[in-house]
């Protein structure tokens, strides 16, 4: 019978088990995306709304959801606010996914346009939504 040393098993199993564990543990990690959305806010003719002339340049974009309560019993405070861009698209990025209320305020020359939607974002996708002010 052949004599098996011990401490040279022992070495030689936790190594594998070692190389075993980081391999799968590694391969296992995937880097989260973000929840991205891109609203492209249109006029009624179907053009950007963007007014060179404004100080800002484009429509105040608001994404919000506040004082409801989620099903963890915690209470829902998002609000975040960005300008167009002179496409008239704006993006925003977000962590989770949620179902947001979205106001549009579009200021040229001396008329308001406004606009009022809602947008539902997946968790680590690209959500693209249009609306239209009048």
């Amino acid at each position: 019978m052949r004599n098996i040393n011990f401490k040279s098993a022992l070495k030689s199993f936790l190594l594998a088990f070692s190389i075993a564990f980081f391999i799968t543990h590694l391969s296992s990690c995937q880097e989260e995306n973000l929840t991205r959305a891109i609203i492209t806010i249109n006029t009624i003719d179907g053009s950007a709304a963007f007014d060179s002339d404004a100080t800002n340049g484009g429509c105040k974009v608001i994404l919000s959801q506040q004082g409801l309560i989620n099903s963890a019993g915690n209470e829902s405070n998002v609000y975040m606010s960005e300008f167009t861009s002179s496409d008239g698209k704006v993006e925003f990025e977000f962590v989770n996914e949620a179902i947001l209320n979205v106001d549009v305020e579009y200021t040229t020359g001396n008329d308001i346009y406004t606009a009022e939607s809602v947008i539902k974002l997946v968790k680590e996708e690209l959500v693209t939504k249009t609306v239209i002010v009048n």
